[in-house]
């Protein structure tokens, strides 16, 4: 894999590597690029992704030597964009293993998975105020959506370090792990890979759908009648039953 990716298959769980720990897996624009065009061409047989990074460092930021410090940066603020469109409307789950510094671009890109882990040496920290910059408001907008008010002026207005348990606190991290947190995103990723793959992925979107204030109730409760009445479900109930009978006998 070029562009600073590793691509490491486990069975339905395609483990994404961002790979170059001599410039602390700093996001080039060649590296978003191929970002996109992994998540929008994914394996066949593929139910699930983990995001992990190389060295010692989840994500430096912004390769500056594709920056300008000018207005033609919106280039890069394109690919960035592109790159994490493509997570967010990835057709599977992303998990992503934070486990060091997580900076900038680096958030964005974690943020738009559907899971981030950290482990104990995680922080997340956005300096972009100290750079003299409005970070992209479509990307704020976003951010603003997903996560407290409080967390968002904490990061972009005040440029904060979140360390690993602040960053589940305030919303920044969905879990911690206390042993390898790439192990343990990795048996999570499995376990995803198992559920019923329709109602996962539909109550997946419609959480997406209503960051971007996209709901149409109708529709919904149509969607969840066709899933009530599909065979996955009648054979999850029936399974259920099953252990819940043999429990109690």
């Amino acid at each position: 894999m070029t562009a600073g990716l590793d691509c490491r298959r486990h069975g339905g769980v395609l483990e994404i590597v961002l790979d170059r720990p001599d410039r602390r897996n700093a996001l080039s624009r060649e590296l978003l690029r191929e970002l996109r065009r992994v998540f929008t061409d994914l394996p066949d047989g593929i139910r699930a992704v983990v995001l992990t990074s190389s060295g010692r460092v989840f994500c430096a930021g912004a390769d500056f030597a594709d920056l300008t410090g000018t207005s033609a940066d919106l280039d890069y603020d394109r690919d960035l964009e592109d790159a994490c469109a493509s997570i967010r409307n990835s057709a599977v789950p992303v998990v992503a293993v934070v486990d060091g510094a997580c900076v900038g671009a680096g958030v964005e890109l974690a943020t738009s998975c559907d899971v981030r882990i950290v482990g104990p040496r995680a922080w997340f920290r956005v300096p972009a105020v100290e750079l003299g910059l409005l970070y992209n408001p479509a990307s704020i907008r976003r951010v603003h959506a997903t996560l407290p008010r409080t967390t968002v002026t904490r990061l972009l207005v005040l440029a904060e370090r979140f360390d690993a348990d602040d960053a589940v606190r305030s919303g920044l991290a969905t879990h911690s792990a206390d042993g390898d947190p790439r192990e343990h995103a990795l048996t999570l990723a499995e376990r995803l890979v198992g559920l019923p793959e329709d109602a996962f992925s539909t109550t997946r979107d419609l959480l997406r759908r209503l960051d971007d204030g996209d709901y149409d109730d109708a529709a919904w409760q149509a969607t969840r009648i066709r899933l009530m009445d599909s065979t996955a479900r009648h054979e999850a109930v029936a399974a259920a039953s099953e252990r819940h009978g043999a429990s109690a006998s």
